[in-house]
């Protein structure tokens, strides 16, 4: 029954967490992934396959590349030479990853986390499996960035209370009792040269809506790309603006590599901070110009930054991502009361409120 009348399937479903074990991720990533990705394909009607990936399942480019902001494409890096069979060594490496819990591409290169090499092996086999049937044309992947509060729909600031990660890079930066927070870094002015790419998350519902409306297929980019995205001091000044006690932390950059233990345990764990990515949303761009004024009246496909970005709507996540980041180190609570602007969720502000 299922398979006569589904035209469209977005997997979504996903481990997220960045730091889990290859072997952990080929059981709650890589394995459903080619599970659903088999069945849905046999799907008579099926018209869309939506795979939901990662923008930074490329962010081993930053090791690789020495330019100072490295341009990230839609479409598949391989991770050998370009003329080599990706999808034959993607099924190679999946077999080895099953075995060993890694593999010889993986330890070839420096990925932030396990995630992302995850990531970017489940995209490889996700179009093997398609190739196999003669059906690339029905498969989309989707690449968000660092997923943020939402611009516009449902409301301004929706977000889940762990949904947004500079949201947690927020919390514990909060709770730093000194005056300077190691970074890492390769550039002469990190703060000015060095860049987060959040997007907001209806900017990835909306992206996503318009590209499986317009049958696109291949790669896309939900980002906030090179005109949207924030510098670091951009986001160090709204962090600044949370902080209640009247000394602010500043960013003390170190040159070094992103698993330097001498920089802040958050950084080390985020690895991105003090890089720069400039994704392209060309793809988007083009989606755009094909749709007509009435069709975008009520679409967010770009990142809204027209105002000053602002983190005073995530006000009640981060005091509560705080507390808990103040039981883990079994720190008193109170040093999140004395810390952190304590807010109302943004669900019972005023409707006009803007993000």
């Amino acid at each position: 029954m299922l398979k006569q009348t589904v035209h469209i399937v977005f997997h979504a479903a996903s481990s997220a967490q960045l730091h889990n074990s290859l072997r952990e991720l080929a059981y709650n990533v890589l394995a459903p992934s080619i599970c659903l990705t088999q069945y849905a394909l046999k799907f008579p009607n099926l018209e869309r396959f939506v795979f939901f990936s990662t923008a930074y399942a490329n962010a081993h480019l930053w090791k690789s590349h020495e330019s100072p902001d490295v341009s990230v494409d839609e479409r598949i890096y391989p991770l050998g030479r370009e003329e080599e069979d990706y999808y034959k060594i993607a099924l190679e490496s999946w077999s080895a990853v099953q075995k060993t819990g890694s593999s010889d591409e993986y330890d070839a290169h420096d990925f932030p986390w396990p995630y992302a090499y995850a990531k970017h092996l489940a995209e490889r086999l996700v179009f093997q499996k398609a190739a196999e049937r003669n059906k690339m044309d029905k498969v989309l992947i989707i690449r968000p960035s660092v997923l943020g509060p939402a611009d516009k729909f449902p409301y301004p600031g929706f977000a889940t209370s762990h949904g947004a990660p500079s949201t947690a890079c927020a919390a514990e930066y909060m709770l730093h009792p000194g005056r300077r927070i190691k970074l890492s870094t390769r550039y002469e002015n990190p703060n000015q040269e060095s860049t987060i790419d959040e997007v907001p998350v209806d900017v990835v519902v909306d992206r996503t809506l318009v590209h499986v409306a317009l049958g696109t297929s291949g790669c896309v980019h939900a980002v906030s790309g090179e005109q949207g995205r924030l510098s670091t001091e951009e986001w160090w000044r709204a962090f600044k603006k949370e902080r209640r006690l009247p000394w602010n932390p500043k960013p003390s950059w170190v040159s070094g590599d992103w698993n330097s233990p001498h920089i802040h345990p958050m950084a080390r764990r985020f690895k991105i901070i003090g890089t720069s990515f400039a994704f392209s949303q060309e793809r988007t761009v083009k989606a755009a110009e094909k749709l007509g004024d009435k069709e975008k009246e009520n679409l967010q496909l770009f990142a809204d930054r027209s105002k000053p970005y602002s983190l005073h709507l995530r006000r009640h996540h981060i005091y509560l991502q705080a507390v808990e980041v103040a039981k883990k180190k079994k720190w008193p609570l109170c040093s999140a009361r004395l810390l952190c602007r304590k807010g109302k969720p943004v669900a019972h502000l005023d409707k006009n409120v803007k993000a």
